[in-house]
């Protein structure tokens, strides 16, 4: 498996890949992984939560599901790139198709980063008071994935052309979108629980 600093050393390269996509599904695997930490810390003192103890299996499926968008995110924008060399009277449909794959997949980035903010709004009332910070940070690291992966998708939607592909996925976003408008929900519930007025 990849160090980070080695993946970090190639985001920053002149290659295109990594690129934004696998960045943010680093970063909302790494949201996940703070979920689990804070349900587990949880979890030594009240074993029997069951809340909790969903909530750490289903912060670890997230988090190997962000991990592997890392790589798919990757291959798809390769392909993109492959599709881009390919003979003149087959470019077009092969890039239409690349690029759809493209646009799926931080789709599913922005859609598994919303269901971390969900996990964290449903954990936010029962996790330990010394982990509340770090929920919150893992909220504020999945809602800036969803924002960042919507508008990922919503760019390579401009060069689609098929209408239903280009409907469904809108919908799909849409509805991602609302979903993370919870992040001001938990800072609400954070800010009651720690006592603050303002989370900087």
């Amino acid at each position: 498996m990849e160090s980070a600093e080695s993946f970090l050393d190639r985001l920053a390269s002149d290659r295109p890949t990594p690129g934004g996509g696998a960045a943010g599904a680093l970063t909302g695997a790494a949201a996940a992984a703070l979920v689990g930490m804070v349900c587990r810390v949880t979890a030594r003192h009240v074993p029997s939560e069951k809340v909790i103890m969903s909530a750490i299996e289903q912060s670890d499926a997230l988090r190997v599901q962000l991990r592997k968008l890392i790589h798919d995110d990757i291959e798809a924008y390769e392909a993109f790139l492959d599709a881009r060399r390919v003979s003149s009277d087959l470019r077009g449909p092969h890039q239409q198709g690349a690029l759809q794959r493209a646009t799926l997949v931080p789709i599913e980035t922005a859609r598994a980063a919303a269901s971390v903010l969900e996990l964290c709004a449903s954990v936010v009332d029962i996790v330990r008071v010394s982990t509340v910070g770090d929920l919150s940070v893992a909220a504020a690291l999945a809602g800036a994935v969803v924002e960042a992966s919507t508008l990922t998708a919503r760019i390579n939607l401009r060069d689609i052309n098929d209408r239903h592909f280009i409907e469904k996925a809108t919908h799909d976003l849409d509805a991602v979108e609302r979903i993370a408008a919870a992040r001001r929900e938990i800072t609400r519930r954070v800010n009651a629980r720690t006592g603050l007025e303002k989370l900087v």
